[in-house]
């Protein structure tokens, strides 16, 4: 997926795992890494924002 395709992802909801859980988060940012990409994510219920791993994030309803 290219750089363009991660920009509209911007918005969309995700999961992550972390603990034993499934937690509901919006994707509000993407940067670039070499070979990789973050997200800023924050939770769907609750607060905080913090930078993840691309590839630790379910995009809910996106095909690959």
């Amino acid at each position: 997926m290219g750089l363009s395709e991660e920009q509209r992802v911007v918005g969309r909801e995700g999961i992550i795992q972390t603990g034993g859980l499934e937690v509901s988060v919006i994707i509000r940012d993407v940067r670039p890494k070499p070979n990789a990409v973050d997200y800023l994510i924050e939770p769907t219920a609750g607060s905080g924002k913090t930078w993840i791993d691309g590839h630790q994030v379910k995009i809910v309803g996106w095909s690959e």
